[in-house]
């Protein structure tokens, strides 16, 4: 399977895109992957040969209560698994860098990003997966109350009226159906034996964000022959390195330059 067979879907929620978010668009498109990008609200078409912007609500019709109603994250983390069930896209969160051509196996294309949990940045699953199936399920139901919260949560959503407790675990727990849920879902069909090592889609742990902005290295240790994505963590990534433009010789500026990226002719910055 070549990356022209393997297409993208992302999302954004918002009206402007950060550098490092069409930095990470771009690496796909540069590897040969298709792009597709939703968005909720008018946003201008970064110009990138490869990627397509498409309106969220062509695969998943929310409510604009929904969308007002939580967060950019929880919506997310509801839109995705809509796309991966509507369409043929492999779904990628907009701050992972394609580091080599995504090969799923099996229909499937998900990691680890510690011992016990599956990350969501990267989903791909077959359309007659069970785990899919189940969670969209138990999200589309508003008196779900999620078994992998802690206990304290799960009490105080219980003692609730019928039917609020969905949206109140969103509010509660904002990540909530995130990597946890996710997890929750693969464990429960048996479909976690398809889950990746931690070094393919998500090598570098959160904690250590910021070494992709270290212009003396330190990446490179983490990652391995058969790493296919790099997860930056981005709202782990120190505001000083979000907003800048990367340090000469640092992973970041180098994957910049690899795939054209431009920040407005101006250099990359030296330490």
């Amino acid at each position: 399977m070549s990356a022209a067979d393997t297409p993208i879907g992302s999302l954004w929620v918002g009206t402007e895109l950060r550098w490092l978010d069409i930095l990470a668009l771009r690496s796909f498109a540069y590897h040969g992957h298709p792009v597709t990008l939703f968005h909720t609200h008018d946003l201008p078409d970064p110009q990138i040969d490869g990627v397509t912007l498409r309106h969220a609500s062509e695969v998943y019709h929310y409510s604009d209560e929904l969308l007002d109603g939580v967060t950019p994250t929880v919506f997310a983390d509801l839109f995705r698994l809509h796309m991966v069930q509507a369409t043929d896209l492999t779904w990628v969160d907009t701050d992972c860098i394609c580091h080599r051509p995504f090969t799923p196996k099996d229909g499937y294309l998900v990691g680890y990003e510690s011992p016990t949990t599956v990350n969501n940045a990267v989903v791909r699953l077959p359309k007659d997966s069970a785990a899919l199936t189940l969670l969209l399920d138990r999200l589309n139901d508003p008196g779900f109350v999620p078994p992998w919260l802690k206990r304290a949560h799960r009490r105080k959503l219980q003692d609730l009226p019928e039917g609020a407790q969905l949206l109140a675990a969103a509010k509660l727990v904002p990540p909530v159906f995130g990597p946890q849920a996710l997890t929750w879902a693969l464990n429960e069909t048996g479909e976690i034996e398809h889950a990746l090592p931690r070094h393919v889609l998500n090598p570098v742990h959160w904690s250590m964000a910021d070494i992709y902005f270290n212009p003396h290295g330190g990446v490179d240790g983490w990652l391995r022959e058969d790493t296919q994505c790099i997860h930056l963590y981005s709202s782990r990534i120190r505001a000083t390195h979000r907003r800048g433009i990367p340090f000469e010789g640092s992973f970041i500026a180098n994957i910049a330059a690899q795939v054209k990226h431009d920040f407005g002719g101006q250099p990359f910055r030296k330490i």
